[in-house]
């Protein structure tokens, strides 16, 4: 009697075919994104203040966590700080402000918690390569 060794056929990506061989368990991540969606909410609904501590939302959320260990979750959810996460929330509704209005450049930064016009001028540049004043001009 003749061995004949057995021929396998694959359909998908060698990944499709583990992923339906092996369940997928729930892994810290997937119990933080409730926690982290909350907290993405929470910066969306403070944007105008950059003063906010990070264990004081966790307890008026109610998260059961410390600002630490949120900010730790955050950061593998998203790939970004916190705070990094505020900066360039604020910045691109900033962006939006300054297509879609007229208001003075000082009017907006003072909108999104910036003291200082020249502050909110820096931070705009950093991460648009652009000065609020050429972004505007740019998008006429």
């Amino acid at each position: 009697m003749a061995y004949y060794a057995p021929r396998l056929r694959l359909e998908g990506r060698m990944d499709e075919v583990l992923s339906r061989l092996i369940p997928k368990q729930e892994t810290d991540r997937d119990q933080a994104d409730w926690r982290v969606q909350r907290l993405m909410q929470f910066v969306g609904e403070h944007l105008d203040s950059v003063d906010w501590k990070l264990d004081k939302a966790c307890r008026e959320l109610k998260l059961g966590i410390t600002g630490p260990h949120a900010a730790r979750l955050f950061k593998r959810s998203t790939g970004m700080g916190i705070r990094e996460y505020a900066k360039r929330k604020r910045l691109a509704i900033a962006a939006d402000r300054l297509i879609e209005t007229d208001l003075p450049i000082k009017v907006i930064a003072m909108e999104f918690g910036y003291r200082q016009p020249f502050d909110f001028a820096r931070r705009f540049k950093a991460q648009y390569r652009v000065s609020p004043t050429e972004f505007r001009k740019r998008s006429a």
